[in-house]
């Protein structure tokens, strides 16, 4: 009867990039970012685990994020292969698309693509299996 007030679940990511700009499901999203706008993007965490760090976990889309400061968020996860079995790995794994300059980035191997004020690394050593990918702050980059 209230179906209008329910908020609609997000289901299959798509994550778009280019030089500085990032966006999820046509939401744009900058990093450093905050812990609300990442709920406002991805909706309200399945899992938060709180140690050292503190943790979000969206279960049903791959998405990990791990913080100190909650107002300044430096980048997600995204996993894409089961191998990696900590408690911090996702129960699902991204099944959504990655596009970096409308290219679709599929789960082949690759390292670290900077693209200006955010990059994308690899998730896992250069000598194993890639677990997925790392979007976030480029820390080499130098404003001109």
């Amino acid at each position: 009867m209230f179906n209008f007030l329910k908020k609609k679940k997000v289901k299959n990511l798509v994550i778009e990039c280019d030089t500085d700009m990032v966006s999820i499901n046509k939401k744009s999203l900058t990093f450093p970012t905050d812990y609300d706008t990442l709920i406002t993007i991805l909706g309200k965490p399945s899992r938060e685990i709180t140690r050292s760090n503190n943790y979000m976990i969206w279960d049903a889309h791959g998405v990990f994020c791990g913080y100190t400061d909650g107002d300044n968020i430096l980048s997600i996860n995204i996993y894409q292969n089961k191998k990696d079995k900590s408690e911090y790995n996702t129960k699902k794994q991204f099944n959504g698309k990655l596009f970096l300059n409308n290219e679709e980035i599929t789960n082949n191997e690759f390292g670290k693509i900077p693209l200006g004020k955010i990059a994308i690394h690899r998730l896992g050593s250069e000598n194993e299996i890639r677990f997925g990918f790392s979007l976030g702050v480029n820390r080499d980059y130098k404003d001109s």
